[in-house]
């Protein structure tokens, strides 16, 4: 029998899987920060959070110092994809300390669960971005499959 710490390891197991895939399918893909090169040093990642509400999935994205007319928000091959650019916006001079990361960005979410595709809603709202995404269905179904011993 597993213990709790056992289902722990194996669901962050899984999750650092997700990541990795997102990862390397966002360096190869066209339409994001990647288009297939290694990403600059100025690349960056923004922080997001995906919650299921039980109807949608709800997407939120901190993107402080980014216009709403530079963000891109795309669905397609089963994920929702989050590019743009936060510009430069240093005063000229000599910088002492630059900390805020510039430059483009791109994120790629696998959706978890059929989702309603035309029934996407974008919001950007004090630097945060909200994407709404409906389910197809109330539920991820899961299809158990019977196996039974070969004769």
């Amino acid at each position: 029998m597993k213990g709790r710490g056992d289902k722990d390891f194996l669901d962050e197991l899984k999750a650092m899987k997700e990541r990795m895939e997102d990862l390397f399918v966002s360096s190869f893909e066209p339409g994001t920060g990647g288009k297939g090169k290694p990403q600059k040093p100025e690349d960056w990642v923004p922080m997001s959070d995906i919650v299921d509400s039980g109807k949608e999935l709800v997407y939120s994205m901190d993107l402080p110092g980014v216009m709403e007319h530079d963000i891109q928000v795309e669905c397609k091959a089963d994920r929702l994809w989050v590019s743009g650019l936060r510009k430069n916006d240093l005063p000229k001079g000599e910088a002492f300390r630059v900390e805020r990361p510039r430059g483009s960005f791109s994120r790629v979410f696998k959706f978890p669960c059929p989702v309603d595709e035309d029934g996407i809603q974008a919001e950007f709202k004090k630097g945060v971005l909200t994407i709404s995404v409906p389910k197809s269905s109330p539920e991820c179904r899961t299809h158990k499959i019977e196996v039974r011993e070969a004769e």
